[in-house]
């Protein structure tokens, strides 16, 4: 009993049947779902045909049927097993093409036509049938060819190397004298090796699509990454300055409080003198007091006006035009000389260049530089007050330097918050035109700065490019 065994499972064609049987198992069994519509063909012929080539080849071992009755009957279910696994091809290579439904049901008609047609032509030629199957693993060899040539991938080439050994094997039948019979025993081992490059390579394909789908998960999810990093920067930077602008609202309601309430509460009482003054006949002290009003009015209005002008250049981006500096200091130098009558002489400029700037904004800088300068330096009979520029870097640095009373340097951070003053600020002020400088500076794509030492001057710089890029 032990040899006829051995000798059973040591025919190549029981082992290959297995082995092709438990490959489109496992393949079925493990298939993915997105690779399940191309799968279930592939695996589904290398199962028909394992299991058909083991049940047909043990029984003709077991002499239940004859070799001449398994032939037609296994050719038969190959017939099945290679339009499945064309239509497995086709739904691979092809997805958004021909059905592979439709491409199984035109093999499995096609083929016994086309073994119909050569047989009456040829005079019931026995080998009508291996002839239609070389000439459609022919037509198939092409097509897998025509594929590669359009994706590029070697495996569909190899396919189609392998698909040209049945009708290679069909020839050297036809030349050697081979029987129907023995070409039909040895044409399993050829399919055989087929199934498994077949399932091989399309393993291979689908690990290299998930390769790069990895690979561009990875990289869309690093991505992703840093998009939500940015916007966390995003919004820390948006909640600093709500928090700057809600901290400057503070304080500015918290000046708005005292500052302005003093003025509108001295002109309530100066009002009741000048009244007073008025029914007495005192028309000298009624006309002082008419005077104080009309400062106390013009304090207040002050304030009103400096909190527009910054509501201004908050809103709406700048307008850049070719300004000509020069002329600019001129004409706020003319404006300064209402109040300040020294401002022409005190005020010494250099060459000034023509820069890409808002106008507006640039006289709003220069006069509250200029103006503060004036203003805090009015004590001094030599005061000068010295205005420059020079390109660095493709931006054009401008710089005003006085020999005024200068300011404390360690409380330098405070002068450009929004609403405040410094301690030594006894000039008066709303404590906004700083604030306008700096905002009109940035939304030009500038910067701006300042040095001072106690009784030794002041100077304010600020920065402008060349070529202006306005900031939202």
């Amino acid at each position: 009993m032990t040899h006829p065994v051995l000798s059973f499972f040591s025919d190549i064609r029981i082992l290959s049947a297995i082995l092709i049987a438990m490959l489109g198992m496992t393949f079925l069994a493990h298939a993915s779902a997105r690779s399940w519509p191309y799968v279930k063909w592939l695996a589904g012929s290398a199962l028909v045909f394992g299991v058909t080539q083991g049940l047909l080849v043990s029984a003709d071992a077991l002499g239940w049927i004859s070799g001449e009755v398994a032939g037609p009957v296994g050719s038969a279910m190959g017939l099945g097993a290679l339009a499945a696994l064309l239509a497995g091809l086709q739904a691979c290579f092809t997805p958004g093409g021909t059905p592979p439904s439709r491409v199984f049901a035109a093999v499995l008609v096609g083929a016994p036509v086309l073994v119909v047609a050569m047989s009456g032509l040829m005079d019931g030629w026995a080998f009508a049938g291996p002839a239609a199957i070389a000439l459609i693993f022919t037509a198939a060899a092409c097509w897998l060819a025509w594929l590669w040539t359009r994706d590029g991938w070697g495996g569909q080439l190899v396919l189609a190397v392998l698909c040209l050994g049945y009708p290679v094997l069909f020839v050297v039948a036809m030349l050697s004298d081979m029987s129907l019979l023995q070409f039909r025993q040895v044409t399993p081992l050829p399919v055989s090796i087929a199934y498994v490059f077949v399932m091989t390579l399309i393993l291979q394909r689908d690990s290299l699509i998930l390769a790069r789908e990895l690979r561009e998960r990875v990289r869309a999810e690093q991505a992703l990454q840093q998009l939500t990093d940015s916007l966390e920067e995003i919004v820390r930077s948006r909640t600093r300055q709500l928090e700057e602008i809600i901290q400057g609202l503070r304080s500015f309601a918290g000046m708005v409080s005292h500052d302005l309430r003093g003025p509108l509460r001295n002109t309530a009482g100066l009002a009741d003198l000048a009244l007073e003054d008025y029914r007495a006949g005192n028309t000298a002290g009624a006309e002082r007091s008419l005077e104080l009003i009309r400062r106390e009015a013009q304090r207040a209005t002050d304030m009103v006006n400096d909190l527009l002008t910054l509501a201004k250049v908050d809103q709406g981006p700048p307008s850049p035009e070719a300004v000509d500096m020069q002329a600019l200091l001129r004409e706020c130098l003319q404006s300064l000389a209402v109040q300040f009558p020294q401002a022409p002489e005190a005020v010494q400029a250099a060459p000034l260049p023509v820069v890409q700037a808002d106008a507006g904004l640039m006289r709003h800088v220069l006069m509250n530089l200029l103006g503060n300068a004036l203003k805090f330096g009015a004590e001094r009979r030599d005061l000068h007050i010295a205005l420059d520029a020079r390109e660095e870097g493709g931006f054009w640095r401008f710089s005003v330097a006085d020999n005024g009373p200068g300011f404390d340097p360690d409380k330098s951070s405070e002068l450009f918050k929004p609403f405040s003053r410094l301690d030594e600020r006894q000039a008066g002020g709303t404590g906004l035109g700083l604030t306008v400088v700096k905002r009109a500076v940035e939304r030009h794509g500038g910067t701006v700065g300042a040095w001072s030492s106690p009784g030794e001057g002041a100077a304010f710089w600020w920065t402008l490019p060349v070529t202006a890029a306005p900031q939202g």
